[in-house]
């Protein structure tokens, strides 16, 4: 296996583990339910476990997004034989082979990274929707993942965790 390869493979394992984390945070922060008002927020966040999991799933959604779009859309790119161009255009050309569902998903996705990372958000009524839609983001980037991960299987040899 050349070194392209092989990195591509190690950074599948990467997002594999990052992946499961994610989730598996995800679903002790929300069981699984990604329908998240002012009044549930306020629950979640009145003791110090919920607080921590909500940061724990914070730092997990933003760490994920990161190793996808800067490290794995690249190398995958780079191990099919594609250039790598900025991260839109990346982007463009994962959605053109059908390996992610929407460049402009995942553009929103970086974006409410950015302000799930950069930003307090000292009113409920800011956070509640933010952290609704990086739930439901989180199951796109699941999806989008596997679809990586069977391509790179599939096409690049590259063998699934």
């Amino acid at each position: 296996m050349n070194a392209d390869l092989q990195r591509l493979q190690r950074l599948i394992d990467l997002v594999n583990r990052e992946d499961e984390h994610l989730l598996g945070v995800r679903a002790r922060l929300l069981n699984d339910d990604c329908v998240v008002n002012e009044t549930r927020l306020e629950q979640l966040l009145s003791n110090d476990l919920g607080i921590d999991r909500l940061e724990s799933f914070g730092a997990k959604f933003g760490r994920m997004q990161d190793t996808i779009m800067d490290k794995l859309i690249p190398a995958l790119l780079e191990a099919a034989g594609e250039p790598i161009l900025a991260a839109i255009d990346n982007l463009e050309k994962m959605e053109r082979l059908r390996l992610i569902d929407s460049a402009d998903a995942w553009l929103q996705i970086r974006r409410l990274r950015n302000r799930l990372v950069h930003e307090y958000f000292e009113k409920p009524s800011e956070l509640a929707p933010a952290l609704q839609r990086a739930c439901e983001f989180t199951d796109q980037m699941h999806l989008d993942f596997q679809s990586m991960r069977r391509y790179a299987a599939e096409h690049l040899g590259v063998q699934a965790p």
